[in-house]
C-alpha cells in the first residue's frame, strides 16, 4: 500500500493538539489529546472504467485529508487522519466510527466529550460524465460512545429536551472533470511550503512534491495564521507554515471546487465549540469561523439543491446563539431548519422545545406544545426524545389538571401508553 503525502503535526510543550497522519480503515485511530479529530474516509470509484478514476478518488482523499487539516488548524487542537482502503475493499463508516469509539483508555480512542468527524464520498459515471458525491457524519463522545448534542429547558415544572435534526449528510451529487483535479492537485502540492519568515514573500521550500513520502513535524511557534514548524526526522527543513484563515480560499483550494469541505470545516469549529475549554474571546472567534465556513457553503450551493445541509447549518447556528442565552434568535433559526427538513421528527421536536423559552407556562402554550410533538411523533411514534417530553408534558397535566385536556383517568391512561412506548420500568 503506497503512502500518500502525510504531514504529522505535532504540538509540543503546552500548545494545543495539532495533527495528521494516515491510517487503514481496518485499523482507524483518533488522536487522543484533540478536541476534534477529522476523519477522512476514501471517496471510491463506483464502476470506475478507467485507472484515470480510480486515482482520482484516491486524490480526492488525499487532498480532502490535507486542506481540511489546514483549514482547522485555526481551532487548535484538532487532528486528523486520511483512511486508506485496503485490497479494494470498501471503508465501512459504521465500523470506523465504532472502532475509535469504543469505551476504553486505550491509545487511538476518543475521549469523553471528545468529537469526531468523517467525510467520504464516491466518483461515479453517468452517461458519460463523472460525478462526485460527498457524505458526512459528525458527533462527541458519550458515556458509552457516540451520542447526539441535546438541549433542554425547565418549563412548567419539567425539564424537555431535544437535539439537532440530523448529525448526518448526504450532500448533493456535483459534476468533475479530470483535469480540474489534476490541477488543483498539483497547485495545492506546490503551495504547501516551508517558509523562512511567516510571510508568503518570504522564500519557501516546496516538501508535497512527492506523493509517495511522509513528512512529520512538530509545531513550537505559532504567530496568527503561521506555525513554526521543526522536523522530527534528518533532512527535511524547518521554517513556517501558513493555516487556512477562516475567510481564506486560496485559487489551489480544493474547496473552491468542492465547497462540502466549507460546511466540514465549519462543523468542526461547531464540534470545537461543543467540547469547550475556551475563554470568552476564543469562543467567539471560533463561533465567527463557523458562520464564514456555512456562509462560504450556501454562497457556492443554493438552497433548492441542498435543503438538508442549508437545515442543519440553520440548527448549528440555532445552538451556538441558544448556548449563548440568545434564545429567541435561537427558536426562530431552529424554525428555519424545520422549513428545510420538515420530515425530521428530530428537527420538529427541537423546533417545540426551543419555543418554550417565549412562553409562559400556562393552558395555551402546554396545548401548543403538544400539537407540536404529537406531530413529531407521527413522524417517528418510536422516537424516544419526542416520547419523553411528552411524558413529561403529560406529567405537567397531572400537576396543572386545569390545563389538561383530558379527564383525571384518561390522562393516567396516556401516560401508562407512553410508559409502554417508551420501555420505561
Amino acid at each position: 500500500m503506497g503512502h500518500l503525502l502525510t504531514l504529522l503535526l505535532l504540538a509540543v510543550l503546552a500548545m494545543p493538539a495539532r495533527a495528521m497522519d494516515i491510517r487503514a480503515c481496518s485499523d482507524p485511530f483518533v488522536f487522543r489529546g484533540a478536541a476534534v479529530n477529522a476523519l477522512v474516509l476514501p471517496w471510491r470509484a463506483d464502476g470506475a472504467r478507467s485507472a484515470s478514476v480510480a486515482a482520482a478518488s484516491r486524490q480526492i482523499s488525499s487532498l480532502a485529508h490535507l486542506q481540511l487539516l489546514m483549514a482547522m488548524l485555526k481551532y487548535s487542537s484538532v487532528g486528523a487522519v486520511d483512511l486508506v482502503a485496503e485490497g479494494g475493499r470498501p471503508c465501512d463508516v459504521d465500523r470506523v466510527l465504532a472502532a475509535v469509539s469504543q469505551f476504553d483508555t486505550g491509545s487511538g480512542k476518543l475521549e469523553r466529550g471528545k468529537a469526531v468527524l468523517a467525510i467520504w464520498g464516491r466518483l461515479f459515471e453517468q452517461d458519460g460524465e463523472l460525478f462526485l458525491q460527498t457524505y458526512l457524519r459528525f458527533a462527541r463522545q458519550g458515556a458509552q460512545g457516540l451520542t447526539p448534542e441535546t438541549l433542554s429547558i425547565d418549563w412548567g415544572g419539567a425539564t424537555f429536551t431535544a437535539e439537532l435534526p440530523a448529525q448526518a449528510l448526504s450532500f448533493a451529487p456535483r459534476r468533475i472533470r479530470l483535469d480540474e483535479l489534476a490541477a488543483i492537485d498539483k497547485a495545492s502540492r506546490a503551495a504547501l511550503q516551508v517558509r523562512q519568515q511567516p510571510s508568503e514573500s518570504s522564500p519557501g521550500v516546496e516538501i508535497g512534491r512527492s506523493t509517495y513520502q511522509t513528512f512529520p513535524y512538530a509545531i513550537v511557534e505559532a504567530r496568527g495564521d503561521w506555525m513554526r514548524v521543526a522536523p522530527m526526522r534528518a533532512g527535511l527543513p524547518a521554517g513556517w507554515m501558513r493555516a487556512r484563515p477562516a475567510g481564506d480560499v486560496a485559487e489551489w483550494q480544493l474547496a473552491r471546487w468542492l465547497p462540502e469541505l466549507d460546511f466540514a470545516d465549519a462543523v468542526a469549529g461547531w464540534l470545537r465549540l461543543q467540547v469547550g475549554g475556551l475563554q470568552p474571546a476564543e469562543r467567539a472567534r471560533l463561533a465567527r469561523a463557523v458562520e464564514v465556513g456555512l456562509t462560504r457553503y450556501e454562497k457556492a450551493v443554493p438552497a433548492d439543491l441542498a435543503p438538508s445541509a442549508w437545515g442543519i447549518g440553520a440548527a448549528l447556528r440555532g445552538q451556538i446563539a441558544w448556548s449563548q442565552g440568545r434564545r429567541a434568535e435561537a427558536a426562530e433559526l431552529f424554525g428555519t431548519a424545520l422549513e428545510r427538513l420538515p420530515a425530521s421528527a428530530a428537527g420538529t421536536n427541537l423546533a417545540a422545545v426551543a419555543a418554550l423559552a417565549g412562553a409562559s407556562p400556562d393552558r395555551a402554550a402546554a396545548e401548543q406544545l403538544s400539537q407540536r410533538l404529537l406531530a413529531a411523533l407521527a413522524l417517528s411514534p418510536r422516537d424516544p426524545r419526542v416520547l419523553g417530553n411528552l411524558q413529561a408534558l403529560y406529567g405537567v397535566y397531572a400537576q396543572r389538571p386545569e390545563w389538561s385536556p383530558w379527564p383525571s383517568a384518561e390522562l393516567a391512561e396516556r401516560r401508562e401508553m407512553l410508559r409502554v412506548a417508551s420501555g420505561s420500568q
